[in-house]
Order: C-alpha cells, then structure tokens, then sequence
C-alpha cells in the first residue's frame, strides 16, 4: 500500500501539466467585431471575487478585465473553455483544468477585438461609452498563491448592452 502511494506521487508531477486539445470548428470573422471601439451609450459596471475556502475573498484588483463581443468563433471558444457561453469559472489547478490548446490558434485579431479595463482595488471595473445592444463576454483572473501553489481562476459571464443604461455585473463563482 505504502508502495502505491509513493508511485502515485511520483508520478503527479507528471499529470499537473495536462493538456487538452479542442479543434474550433468556426473560424474567426474580424468584420463581425469591427465595431468594438466605436463609441456608444451604454456603461458596463462590475465587481469580480472568489471566496476563500477559509472563508477570505480574494477580487481582482489590478487585474486586466477584459469585454469580449459575442460571435459564434467567440462563444465557441467560451463553451470550450468554461464548458458554458453564459457564465463560468476555469480554476488556476491544473490537476483539474488542464491547459487547453486552441487548434488552429486563435488569430491575433481576435484577441485585438475587445476592450480592457483593470479592476481597482475593491475589485470593481467599468466599461464607458460601449457599443448599445450588444453582447460580450466578460473576463478577468481572481488568483493567489498557497505555498506556491496558484489558487483562483478565470471568470466570464455574459452581458447585454442597452441604449442609454447602465448594466451592472458581478463575476463570482
């Protein structure tokens, strides 16, 4: 028995890398998001935050926050990632989300096409002047470390703009 549990941590260096191949099926359309950076009259406001197991919350301050347009290539990539194109969290452990690689790789215009904000120190973010009636994916990284091991993970959840309105976002999982 001991001799089993000495293997198995061994080899558990070996499966912290994992790595998961996901093959898009849609390919990336830079004119449907050509309009990111148009100026509109819609605010997206926020707060991002993960609880502690013992019991502290940890936001993102600092962190990038990232206002993503919903496309099919973009909701593809979110199922593929969060399992979800709604709202989802992938954890920092990679025991258990393993690192997963896009083929092909997602173009550089697709990660050209957004706009980012950072959180402040209360974990809140804010988005001015955005596009009215649209969709977008919205991301940011709540993460720390235990004993060197990277805690937290990656937030998304879905928005709608309307004209003129303020919508208002809480990412936590």
């Amino acid at each position: 028995m001991i001799r089993k549990i000495v293997i198995f941590f061994l080899l558990l260096p070996l499966f912290g890398c994992l790595t998961s191949n996901y093959d898009m099926t849609t390919v990336f359309n830079k004119d449907e998001v050509s309009w990111i950076n148009d100026k509109g009259s819609s605010t997206i406001t926020g707060q991002a935050f993960l609880n502690q197991k013992g019991g502290g919350v940890v936001t993102c301050a600092g962190r990038e926050v990232s206002l993503i347009p919903v496309t099919v290539y973009s909701s593809e990539r979110m199922k593929a990632i969060f399992k979800s194109d709604q709202k989802g969290y992938y954890g920092n452990d990679t025991y258990v989300y393993p690192k997963i690689v896009f083929n092909p790789s997602a173009p550089t215009e697709y990660f050209n096409s957004k706009r980012t904000t950072l959180c402040n120190a209360q974990g809140d973010f804010k988005f001015e002047d955005v596009p009215a009636n649209k969709e977008y994916f919205i991301l940011t990284n709540v993460s720390w470390e235990v004993a060197y091991e990277p805690q937290g993970g990656s937030l998304m959840i879905k928005v709608k703009t309307t004209e003129n309105e303020v919508t208002e976002t809480i990412l936590v999982n």
